[in-house]
């Protein structure tokens, strides 16, 4: 080889690792966005987590407002019928 064919390959290796260099950018580039993706996700994992422990204790606090009506009903039948026991009972003792 002689030292113009040697210059030739140099130059081309030059060529090929500025290439390179500049493709290793792009990845690095692509790489810390994907990064900062990941990060995001689970930033948003954690809110989510969050977000279901609130609608857990939601659910439950409507299910005790729902059966509260109930309860009233119930104690409302309940003294009704006390009432009535006590009037049939006021009666039958008269």
């Amino acid at each position: 080889m002689t030292d113009e064919d040697i210059a030739k390959a140099l130059e081309g290796y030059r060529h090929e690792i500025a290439s390179l260099k500049h493709r290793m950018d792009d990845v690095e580039r692509i790489v810390d966005a994907v990064h900062g993706l990941a990060l995001e996700m689970a930033r948003q994992t954690e809110e989510i987590k969050h977000m279901n422990e609130s609608i857990k204790q939601l659910n439950e606090d409507v299910a005790a407002l729902k059966a509260k009506p109930g309860k009233r009903w119930d104690g409302l039948v309940d003294a009704l019928l006390g009432a009535v026991a006590g009037a049939a009972a006021a009666l039958f003792f008269k």
